[in-house]
């Protein structure tokens, strides 16, 4: 009983991170100009974060608290060790001493140096951009 009840959560996970990913993917190329449905400002504020709630709360799953704080991401799902990171997985990214940018995994160039996640926030639109694997901080699930 309890393998099958494993077997069920695995599935409903994984179909839980497809889902965001599908998600986010409807919002391909949108310029921060378009975003006012975040109810953030995106001239003051970083979005990247309001934009993965709002993809999560779509995709029926629970962002974390303050989630338009990227760093508050790296306590969304469970932990995940990066080389095992699949499509849509949260991947938190280092940009700064103290700065942080949240988006959903894509997938590794094919010498995994590189990771291509696709979010908001990245050259102020919803986009698919290319970010060096040594900046990932967590991989959530």
């Amino acid at each position: 009983m309890r393998v099958i009840l494993a077997v069920i959560v695995t599935i409903l996970a994984t179909a839980a991170q497809a889902d965001m990913l599908s998600m986010a993917t409807k919002f391909n190329n949108m310029h921060e100009r378009s975003i006012s449905f975040l109810g953030v400002n995106a001239r003051r504020t970083s979005w990247c974060g309001a934009f993965l709630a709002y993809v999560a709360k779509r995709s029926s799953r629970q962002p974390p608290a303050n989630p338009n704080m990227a760093v508050s991401w790296k306590n969304f799902g469970r932990p995940v060790l990066t080389r095992f990171a699949r499509p849509g997985d949260v991947v938190v990214m280092r940009t700064g001493k103290q700065r942080f940018h949240v988006s959903l995994f894509h997938h590794f160039d094919t010498k995994r140096q590189y990771v291509y996640l696709f979010g908001g926030n990245q050259s102020d639109r919803v986009q698919l951009s290319r970010y060096k694997v040594s900046s990932i901080v967590a991989v959530r699930r």
